[in-house]
C-alpha cells in the first residue's frame, strides 16, 4: 500500500482559515481523533507509521507550539502559526546576525554549541 501524501484539501478548514485559536485547535484535535483505521472526520487512512490524520497532527503541534513533522512540512505555509524545525545552518545564521547587532557593551565571544 503506497503511503499517502497530505494535501491542502485534506486539512480541516478551521486550520487553514487561521481564525480559530486554542479552542478551535482543541476542537479539531477532538473531531479528528482516530481510534483505528480511518479518521471519522476526514476519512484519512491511518498506518502503523502515521497513526493520526494531518489535521490532528497539525492541531497538536499548534497547541504544543512544536514544529511540524517532516511529512507535513510542505503544508506549513498554508496553516497560520505553523512552524518548521530549523536546521543547524539557519541557527548559525540567526546567531551571527544577532552577534552583529550593536549593543551597549562588548559581548563575550560566543562558544560553539556542544553536541549531544
Amino acid at each position: 500500500m503506497p503511503v499517502e501524501t497530505a494535501r491542502a484539501e485534506d486539512l480541516d478548514e478551521r486550520l487553514r482559515s487561521g481564525r480559530c485559536g486554542r479552542t478551535g485547535w482543541m476542537q479539531v484535535l477532538i473531531d479528528h481523533d482516530t481510534p483505528v483505521g480511518r479518521c471519522p472526520s476526514c476519512g484519512w487512512a491511518t498506518t502503523s507509521e502515521r497513526r493520526d490524520c494531518p489535521s490532528r497532527v497539525i492541531a497538536k503541534c499548534l497547541l504544543e507550539r512544536a514544529p511540524l513533522p517532516a511529512w507535513l512540512a510542505h503544508l506549513a505555509d498554508l496553516v497560520p502559526g505553523a512552524r518548521l524545525r530549523s536546521g543547524p545552518e539557519s541557527r548559525d545564521q540567526q546567531r551571527a546576525a544577532l552577534d552583529d547587532l550593536p549593543g551597549l557593551f562588548a559581548a563575550p565571544a560566543r562558544q560553539p554549541e556542544r553536541r549531544r
